[in-house]
Protein backbone atom coordinates (compact mmCIF):
# COMPACT_ATOMS: atom_id res chain seq x y z
CA UNK A 1 0.00 0.00 0.00
CA UNK A 2 1.73 3.27 -1.24
CA UNK A 3 1.86 6.56 1.44
CA UNK A 4 -0.71 8.45 -0.42
CA UNK A 5 -3.12 5.43 -0.86
CA UNK A 6 -2.95 4.95 3.47
CA UNK A 7 -3.10 8.78 3.98
CA UNK A 8 -6.00 8.47 2.20
CA UNK A 9 -8.10 5.79 3.88
CA UNK A 10 -7.03 7.37 7.16
CA UNK A 11 -8.67 10.36 6.30
CA UNK A 12 -11.59 8.82 4.83
CA UNK A 13 -11.74 6.71 8.46
CA UNK A 14 -11.51 8.88 10.45
CA UNK A 15 -14.11 11.16 8.45
CA UNK A 16 -16.58 8.52 9.03
CA UNK A 17 -15.62 8.29 12.58
CA UNK A 18 -16.85 12.19 13.03
CA UNK A 19 -20.06 11.56 11.27
CA UNK A 20 -21.03 9.27 13.13
CA UNK A 21 -19.94 10.55 16.31
CA UNK A 22 -22.17 13.89 15.37
CA UNK A 23 -25.24 11.58 14.55
CA UNK A 24 -24.80 9.91 17.68
CA UNK A 25 -25.46 12.48 19.89
CA UNK A 26 -28.68 14.48 18.64
CA UNK A 27 -30.03 18.27 19.72
CA UNK A 28 -31.95 17.82 22.26
CA UNK A 29 -35.45 17.74 20.90
CA UNK A 30 -38.02 20.63 22.24
CA UNK A 31 -41.21 18.32 22.86
CA UNK A 32 -44.22 18.36 25.27
CA UNK A 33 -43.61 16.25 28.72
CA UNK A 34 -44.83 13.00 28.52
CA UNK A 35 -43.86 12.70 32.19
CA UNK A 36 -42.99 14.81 34.63
CA UNK A 37 -39.52 13.87 36.66
CA UNK A 38 -39.11 15.76 39.27
CA UNK A 39 -35.84 16.07 41.19
CA UNK A 40 -36.19 17.19 45.00
CA UNK A 41 -34.34 17.94 47.84
CA UNK A 42 -34.76 15.17 50.99
CA UNK A 43 -34.07 17.37 53.56
CA UNK A 44 -35.76 21.00 53.15
CA UNK A 45 -38.58 21.20 55.28
CA UNK A 46 -41.15 22.10 54.71
CA UNK A 47 -40.70 21.83 50.96
CA UNK A 48 -39.64 18.47 50.45
CA UNK A 49 -38.56 16.24 53.03
CA UNK A 50 -38.39 12.22 53.73
CA UNK A 51 -41.79 11.24 56.51
CA UNK A 52 -42.06 8.57 58.61
CA UNK A 53 -43.03 5.51 56.28
CA UNK A 54 -39.60 6.55 54.26
CA UNK A 55 -41.57 8.32 51.19
CA UNK A 56 -41.13 12.18 50.10
CA UNK A 57 -43.71 14.62 51.30
CA UNK A 58 -43.79 18.82 51.93
CA UNK A 59 -45.18 21.59 49.55
CA UNK A 60 -43.55 20.92 46.84
CA UNK A 61 -44.48 16.95 46.40
CA UNK A 62 -48.24 18.04 46.53
CA UNK A 63 -47.30 20.58 44.12
CA UNK A 64 -45.74 18.03 41.63
CA UNK A 65 -48.61 16.15 42.06
CA UNK A 66 -50.72 18.67 41.34
CA UNK A 67 -49.02 20.02 38.51
CA UNK A 68 -49.09 16.58 37.31
CA UNK A 69 -52.28 15.92 37.10
CA UNK A 70 -52.62 19.40 35.62
CA UNK A 71 -50.80 18.77 32.67
CA UNK A 72 -52.11 14.90 32.40
CA UNK A 73 -49.23 13.39 32.89
CA UNK A 74 -47.54 10.28 35.48
CA UNK A 75 -45.28 11.89 37.94
CA UNK A 76 -42.02 10.63 39.27
CA UNK A 77 -40.59 12.35 42.07
CA UNK A 78 -37.11 11.40 43.53
CA UNK A 79 -34.90 12.99 45.91
CA UNK A 80 -31.25 14.10 45.44
CA UNK A 81 -28.61 16.25 46.73
CA UNK A 82 -29.87 20.34 45.85
CA UNK A 83 -26.17 21.11 44.43
CA UNK A 84 -26.57 18.55 42.10
CA UNK A 85 -29.81 19.78 40.73
CA UNK A 86 -29.51 21.54 38.24
CA UNK A 87 -26.99 19.59 37.11
CA UNK A 88 -29.07 16.35 36.98
CA UNK A 89 -31.67 18.44 34.89
CA UNK A 90 -29.30 19.57 32.18
CA UNK A 91 -28.33 15.82 32.27
CA UNK A 92 -32.03 15.17 31.09
CA UNK A 93 -31.70 12.47 34.82
CA UNK A 94 -35.12 14.59 35.52
CA UNK A 95 -37.19 17.31 33.46
CA UNK A 96 -38.08 19.52 36.10
CA UNK A 97 -37.41 21.62 39.36
CA UNK A 98 -40.47 21.90 40.68
CA UNK A 99 -39.91 24.87 43.32
CA UNK A 100 -36.47 26.44 43.02
CA UNK A 101 -35.63 30.27 43.50
CA UNK A 102 -35.94 32.28 39.78
CA UNK A 103 -32.46 34.20 39.76
CA UNK A 104 -30.11 35.94 36.68
CA UNK A 105 -27.56 33.52 37.11
CA UNK A 106 -30.10 30.26 36.85
CA UNK A 107 -32.06 32.01 34.37
CA UNK A 108 -28.37 31.60 32.26
CA UNK A 109 -28.68 27.77 32.66
CA UNK A 110 -32.28 26.89 32.38
CA UNK A 111 -36.15 27.87 31.63
CA UNK A 112 -38.27 29.11 33.68
CA UNK A 113 -42.00 29.19 34.31
CA UNK A 114 -43.97 31.92 35.53
CA UNK A 115 -43.95 32.26 39.65
CA UNK A 116 -45.62 30.05 41.80
CA UNK A 117 -44.28 31.09 45.17
CA UNK A 118 -42.73 34.69 46.78
CA UNK A 119 -40.57 34.78 49.83
CA UNK A 120 -38.08 37.16 51.31
CA UNK A 121 -34.56 36.71 52.88
CA UNK A 122 -34.40 36.32 56.85
CA UNK A 123 -32.31 36.44 59.65
CA UNK A 124 -32.56 33.79 63.12
CA UNK A 125 -30.68 34.44 65.78
CA UNK A 126 -30.83 32.17 69.39
CA UNK A 127 -33.41 33.39 71.41
CA UNK A 128 -31.24 34.89 73.68
CA UNK A 129 -29.80 36.87 71.84
CA UNK A 130 -29.25 40.80 72.57
CA UNK A 131 -29.62 41.27 68.76
CA UNK A 132 -33.32 40.28 68.17
CA UNK A 133 -33.20 42.67 65.04
CA UNK A 134 -30.25 42.20 62.20
CA UNK A 135 -29.51 44.89 59.31
CA UNK A 136 -26.85 44.08 56.37
CA UNK A 137 -24.50 46.55 57.96
CA UNK A 138 -24.64 43.91 61.49
CA UNK A 139 -23.45 41.32 58.86
CA UNK A 140 -20.44 43.12 58.46
CA UNK A 141 -19.59 42.13 61.66
CA UNK A 142 -21.11 38.89 62.64
CA UNK A 143 -20.28 34.94 61.55
CA UNK A 144 -22.96 33.96 59.36
CA UNK A 145 -24.06 30.80 58.31
CA UNK A 146 -25.78 30.05 54.95
CA UNK A 147 -27.28 26.90 52.99
CA UNK A 148 -25.30 26.35 49.97
CA UNK A 149 -27.31 27.04 46.27
CA UNK A 150 -29.83 28.85 47.82
CA UNK A 151 -31.03 32.02 47.17
CA UNK A 152 -29.82 33.30 50.76
CA UNK A 153 -26.36 32.68 49.62
CA UNK A 154 -26.85 34.73 46.26
CA UNK A 155 -28.20 37.63 48.13
CA UNK A 156 -25.01 37.29 50.43
CA UNK A 157 -23.06 37.50 47.61
CA UNK A 158 -24.47 40.73 46.29
CA UNK A 159 -23.39 42.18 49.56
CA UNK A 160 -19.94 43.75 50.09
CA UNK A 161 -17.33 41.97 52.96
CA UNK A 162 -19.20 39.07 53.82
CA UNK A 163 -17.78 35.95 54.47
CA UNK A 164 -20.12 32.88 55.36
CA UNK A 165 -19.61 29.47 56.64
CA UNK A 166 -21.61 27.68 54.11
CA UNK A 167 -23.42 24.36 54.86
CA UNK A 168 -25.70 21.44 53.26
CA UNK A 169 -28.71 22.11 55.09
CA UNK A 170 -30.79 24.39 56.80
CA UNK A 171 -30.68 22.37 59.73
CA UNK A 172 -26.83 21.99 60.25
CA UNK A 173 -26.24 26.09 60.04
CA UNK A 174 -29.29 25.54 62.72
CA UNK A 175 -27.34 23.49 65.04
CA UNK A 176 -24.04 25.57 64.80
CA UNK A 177 -26.00 28.51 65.83
CA UNK A 178 -27.24 27.01 68.72
CA UNK A 179 -23.27 25.81 69.48
CA UNK A 180 -22.13 29.47 69.19
CA UNK A 181 -20.09 28.89 66.38
CA UNK A 182 -22.38 31.20 64.38
CA UNK A 183 -23.91 34.47 65.46
CA UNK A 184 -26.78 34.34 62.47
CA UNK A 185 -28.41 32.06 60.02
CA UNK A 186 -29.77 33.74 56.43
CA UNK A 187 -32.22 31.72 54.79
CA UNK A 188 -35.48 32.29 52.75
CA UNK A 189 -38.61 32.97 54.92
CA UNK A 190 -40.75 29.77 54.12
CA UNK A 191 -38.62 27.54 55.19
CA UNK A 192 -36.64 28.93 57.33
CA UNK A 193 -39.59 30.26 59.47
CA UNK A 194 -41.42 26.80 59.19
CA UNK A 195 -37.91 24.90 60.75
CA UNK A 196 -37.68 27.54 63.93
CA UNK A 197 -41.43 27.06 64.45
CA UNK A 198 -41.70 23.36 64.37
CA UNK A 199 -37.82 22.17 65.53
CA UNK A 200 -36.40 25.22 67.14
CA UNK A 201 -39.28 26.78 68.86
CA UNK A 202 -38.10 28.28 72.30
CA UNK A 203 -34.47 27.73 71.34
CA UNK A 204 -34.17 30.08 68.02
CA UNK A 205 -36.08 33.11 66.65
CA UNK A 206 -36.39 34.87 63.04
CA UNK A 207 -35.50 38.72 63.57
CA UNK A 208 -37.93 41.15 62.82
CA UNK A 209 -37.17 42.45 59.92
CA UNK A 210 -36.24 40.68 56.46
CA UNK A 211 -32.70 40.92 55.45
CA UNK A 212 -33.32 42.21 52.12
CA UNK A 213 -35.86 44.92 50.44
CA UNK A 214 -36.82 42.68 47.87
CA UNK A 215 -39.20 39.81 46.98
CA UNK A 216 -37.45 36.37 46.13
CA UNK A 217 -39.88 34.64 43.38
CA UNK A 218 -39.89 30.68 42.91
CA UNK A 219 -40.83 28.87 39.87
CA UNK A 220 -40.31 25.63 38.01
CA UNK A 221 -37.02 25.22 36.06
CA UNK A 222 -36.61 23.50 32.46
CA UNK A 223 -33.81 22.43 30.56
CA UNK A 224 -32.87 25.62 28.25
CA UNK A 225 -34.99 25.99 25.15
CA UNK A 226 -38.12 24.10 26.25
CA UNK A 227 -40.61 26.07 25.17
CA UNK A 228 -43.34 23.54 24.68
CA UNK A 229 -42.29 22.15 27.93
CA UNK A 230 -42.58 25.50 29.53
CA UNK A 231 -45.70 26.46 27.55
CA UNK A 232 -47.42 23.16 28.87
CA UNK A 233 -46.31 23.68 32.84
CA UNK A 234 -47.26 28.03 32.68
CA UNK A 235 -50.88 26.36 31.16
CA UNK A 236 -51.22 23.96 34.20
CA UNK A 237 -49.89 26.80 36.94
CA UNK A 238 -52.67 28.84 35.46
CA UNK A 239 -55.55 26.34 35.95
CA UNK A 240 -54.22 25.60 39.14
CA UNK A 241 -54.45 29.50 39.91
CA UNK A 242 -57.93 29.66 38.54
CA UNK A 243 -59.10 27.02 40.90
CA UNK A 244 -57.36 27.57 44.23
CA UNK A 245 -55.28 24.20 44.05
CA UNK A 246 -52.36 26.74 44.55
CA UNK A 247 -53.40 28.31 47.76
CA UNK A 248 -54.92 25.05 49.16
CA UNK A 249 -51.59 23.74 49.08
CA UNK A 250 -49.79 26.65 50.76
CA UNK A 251 -52.37 26.90 53.56
CA UNK A 252 -52.03 23.34 54.37
CA UNK A 253 -48.18 23.63 54.67
CA UNK A 254 -47.72 27.48 56.03
CA UNK A 255 -51.21 28.02 57.14
CA UNK A 256 -51.81 30.70 54.69
CA UNK A 257 -51.70 31.94 51.16
CA UNK A 258 -50.12 34.73 51.44
CA UNK A 259 -46.98 33.43 49.95
CA UNK A 260 -48.71 32.85 46.29
CA UNK A 261 -48.06 35.50 43.63
CA UNK A 262 -51.26 36.80 42.10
Amino acid sequence: MTKKLFSFLLRGALALMLSGTCIAAPAFADEALAKLSVGADPDFRPISFMGPDGALQGYDVDFATALAKHMGVPLNYEGMAWDGIIPALQADKINAITNIAITDARKAVVDFSQPIMKQSIIAVVKADSPNQSVSPDDLKKAKIGVMTGTSAAEALAAMPDLSPTTYNTVIDAYNDLLLGRIDVVAVESVNGSYLVESQFKGKLVVTSEPLTSSVTLNGVALRKGSDKPLAQVNEAINKMKADGTLKDISRKWFGNDTNVPE
